[in-house]
């Protein structure tokens, strides 16, 4: 699956074009636990709660790595998306829906076939969100043009090109979240030496990101990321650990998009 190549709007885009971020203080919420999906409210309130309920039962494909699928609930059908492992190490990104909340499959569709890499189960899962029954990817692969974080989205039943939301170094975690037209995610940096989360707005269904900007504080060894949206209000949550007892600790940052 070729993707849309977007670095150059990404860049020439002028501030008046792009959205910004009011920034809260970030809060630290307790030590991180089985809870890890981030909500935020119309009134800014971010906290977590626990995943919403396994479907029945998991699709099968050939190569399917299952500690990478991810599920996510829809109006009319719950989705799965994972990587596929090629006999040479590299891999697809594939997608399937359910009506029956597991009990039975439809046919994979192949999200982005252009990963070059040897790593075969060994890369970050993909991160999907639903709005509806529109679904929303974000991974991280090694593709032809270099390693990156990439978009992908199914409007109804249309899959539209993934396009790059940043190119890096290393394959990293990503996050995502969709409401109405605006997309964020979020994910590791992967360029550099300091741990850190990041965080990416599009304002235009993922066509093109806009605005990218720093999350995590600069005390944090910052991973994991988790992103939520509503309305105009943004999350963006991140796990740091002490060094003195290695806790890990669940930190989040609120804003109000403008």
């Amino acid at each position: 699956m070729r993707r849309a190549f977007v670095v150059l709007p990404l860049i020439a885009l002028t501030a008046c074009e792009s959205p910004s971020v009011e920034w809260t203080d970030p809060v630290a919420l307790g030590q991180a636990g089985a809870a890890t999906r981030l909500i935020v409210d119309t009134g800014g309130n971010a906290h977590f709660a626990a995943e919403a309920a396994s479907p029945a039962a998991l699709p099968t494909a050939a190569g399917l790595c299952v500690s990478s699928v991810r599920t996510a609930v829809g109006s009319a059908h719950v989705y799965a998306v994972w990587w596929s492992v090629r006999p040479d190490s590299s891999a697809r990104l594939e997608a399937a829906s359910s009506p029956d909340f597991g009990k039975t499959w439809g046919t994979a569709t192949a999200v982005d076939t252009s990963d070059v890499s040897s790593n075969g189960c060994r890369r970050p899962p993909p991160a999907v969100a639903v709005v509806g029954d529109d679904l929303h990817l974000a991974y991280s692969m090694v593709a032809p043009e270099g390693t990156g974080v990439f978009f992908a989205h199914f409007m109804s039943s249309m899959l539209h090109s993934p396009v790059a939301v940043i190119y890096g170094e290393r394959l990293v975690s990503t996050a995502i979240a969709a409401d109405a037209e605006r997309v964020a995610v979020a994910y590791e940096e992967p360029n550099g030496t300091r741990r850190q989360v990041d965080v990416a707005i599009s304002s235009s269904q993922g066509h093109i990101f806009e605005w990218h900007a720093t999350a995590s504080r600069d005390i944090d060894m910052a991973s994991q990321p988790a992103v939520a949206l509503a309305g105009h209000h943004l999350a963006v949550a991140w796990t740091t650990q002490r060094t003195a007892d290695s806790t890990s600790t669940h930190v989040v940052r609120s804003g109000q998009i403008r």
